[in-house]
């Protein structure tokens, strides 16, 4: 069943009616602005304003689109079902008091530079023409899903960019997004402590694309103030997967 969000965050809105689906296509508009994944490439990850905030704004063939769309809902089932990381998110969260159902994960087009984004009022947008493969789609998901379970079980700030930087920490730690093969195909070579820069760069790199954490070191900072608290912090799993 589907919950509305409480004073202390809990629960994610569903978007069953016309009003809810005018106020996610308004979240959507400002996807850069919330919690979110990017596809970071060896060049700096653009900021919101760069990418139009996240929302594909070129023109798209209409056959193209569909064709996304249709494979990014075949793949959000198949994962649903099937994959373990995210199924585990998913017991987790209904177990912490959040249900999460296929209804609160959204396939639209984005800009290409950005894989998914997470808001407490409506969950998951899965940037349809991004994904490189149904294993990149399932990272992003977890990625996602582990934002939505700091959201229900911790009193998250999103405007604090401390608050943001740990949660940015834990969903690159834990969702797979520094997988060694993915590490090399992003062009970063690097073998001791690989995972530890990965984790820190694409922190920084999600938290600069917030207007509120842009400036000199702002995400920098804010990273290194969480750092050892947030990287350690593996819940819902036992360690780092």
């Amino acid at each position: 069943m589907t919950t509305t969000p409480t004073d202390d965050g809990k629960g994610l809105a569903g978007t069953a009616n016309p009003a809810e689906e005018k106020a996610f296509s308004r979240w959507r508009s400002i996807l850069g602005n919330f919690i979110g994944s990017s596809q970071q490439s060896p060049s700096p990850a653009p900021n919101a304003a760069n990418s139009e905030n996240g929302v594909a704004s070129a023109p798209v063939d209409p056959q193209a689109e569909e064709k996304d769309r249709a494979r990014c809902e075949r793949w959000k089932k198949k994962l649903l079902q099937s994959s373990p990381m995210v199924k585990f998110m998913l017991e987790n969260l209904e177990k912490a008091g959040c249900p999460f159902t296929e209804k609160h994960f959204r396939c639209t087009p984005c800009d290409v530079t950005r894989a998914g984004g997470f808001a407490p009022n409506f969950g998951v947008v899965l940037c349809q023409n991004s994904f490189l493969s149904k294993q990149h789609m399932e990272d992003t998901m977890t990625h996602e899903l582990i934002h939505a379970y700091d959201q229900c079980t911790a009193k998250v700030d999103w405007n604090n960019c401390e608050h943001y930087a740990c949660s940015a920490i834990r969903a690159a730690n834990l969702s797979g997004d520094c997988k060694f093969t993915r590490e090399l195909r992003r062009g970063f070579f690097e073998v001791a402590k690989h995972h530890q820069a990965c984790v820190k760069r694409r922190a920084i790199a999600e938290l600069k694309q917030l207007p509120h954490c842009q400036g000199p070191n702002v995400a920098e900072d804010a990273v290194r103030a969480v750092w050892d608290s947030c990287f350690n912090d593996t819940a819902p799993f036992d360690e780092i997967p």
